[in-house]
């Protein structure tokens, strides 16, 4: 009985060494950008982070890791911006990996935390990090506006309960442009589509939500993980052209299609 418990508390060990191996490899600092108009790429070499900034503060969507931090701070400050002046703190989804720094990102600018209904819990509970107060529960179609800038929460569940794909307007040029800022819709590592007894409405949520997202206008496409809009590729190309390389919108429909196909996909194999 002593030896398997120790096999246990050495598997334990491992499982919590990995854990850290992978918030420390994620939260590697990429280099902060201007994207378009007055929004900024601000997070790590995996975990995506966005500044969106106005004349009475800015707006962060995804604190990330606690280890991700200080990597957010940094990059805020290169771009001339002061990470105090963040007064709103948003979410793509709530997963570890995008709101496990939200408490601290609280703590260090005081800024208001704004959750989708469905993720509230997650935020304010500690099963995605430190405990953090929530001081606005948001439904479909909630404006969150600052400065004169206004994103609208589109309810995108099924990564989630309460998956948020945020839509904004940012202007460049003279020309406004339509910014999606997509929740997730993986259905990877190991989701029960069916009878899923805690979530039994996951695979109509998901369903819901790729009608939604294939309905929505997109200039510029964005996500929480870089991989997944191609930061690696673009950002080299960004100003080196006369066209800005995130402005995709064939990249966004291709890439809702995409996930569309590999969830019907892994639905009709777990009806099966």
């Amino acid at each position: 009985m002593r030896l398997r418990w120790v096999v246990v508390a050495l598997y334990a060990v491992g499982q919590l060494g990995a854990q850290t191996n992978t918030r420390l490899e994620w939260s590697q600092p990429f280099p902060p950008h201007k994207v378009i108009g007055n929004v900024y790429y601000v997070g790590s070499s995996s975990l995506s982070s966005f500044l969106i900034t106005t004349p009475e503060g800015h707006i962060l969507i995804n604190s990330s890791f606690e280890e991700t931090v200080p990597v957010i701070r940094a990059g805020v400050e290169k771009l001339g911006f002061r990470f105090g002046d963040i007064k709103i703190l948003l979410a793509s989804h709530a997963h570890g990996d995008h709101v496990a720094g939200h408490a601290l990102v609280r703590e260090l600018t005081g800024a208001q935390v704004m959750v989708m209904q469905g993720d509230d819990d997650v935020i304010r509970s500690s099963r995605a990090g430190k405990p953090c107060k929530v001081d606005r529960v948001l439904h479909d179609g909630d404006e969150v506006k600052l400065g004169g800038v206004t994103l609208t929460a589109r309810h995108t569940p099924g990564h989630t309960k309460g998956a948020t794909t945020w839509t904004f307007t940012a202007e460049e040029g003279g020309r406004p442009y339509k910014v999606v800022v997509h929740s997730s819709t993986s259905v990877n590592p190991g989701y029960r589509l069916v009878n899923n007894r805690d979530y039994p409405e996951i695979a109509a949520n998901y369903q819901r939500s790729f009608r939604v997202l294939k309905a929505l206008e997109c200039d510029v496409f964005l996500a929480p993980h870089g991989a997944q809009y191609g930061l690696a590729e673009k950002f080299p190309k960004l100003g080196r052209g006369a066209s800005n390389p995130f402005i995709d919108p064939a990249g966004y429909r291709a890439f809702v299609a995409s996930q569309e196909a590999t969830f019907l996909e892994k639905l009709a194999e777990q009806k099966r």
